[in-house]
């Protein structure tokens, strides 16, 4: 508790994304595919390139 009274840090931005992904994924009642499930999210989040690739262990 003393440290967040003392530091400026505060983890909110990302609480609110993880509750906004939760709810999306809650409201949809299943996506066809995993695909469907992460364009939704960038459309939420305004997010217009995907960040990072995702790189599968299996080929």
């Amino acid at each position: 508790i003393s440290n967040a009274i003392q530091l400026p840090y505060s983890n909110a931005k990302l609480e609110a994304t993880n509750k906004l992904i939760k709810d999306i994924k809650r409201n949809a009642f299943g996506f066809r595919n995993f695909d469907n499930f992460k364009k939704r999210i960038y459309l939420a989040l305004n997010i217009t390139k995907e960040k990072t690739n995702f790189v599968s262990s299996r080929v």
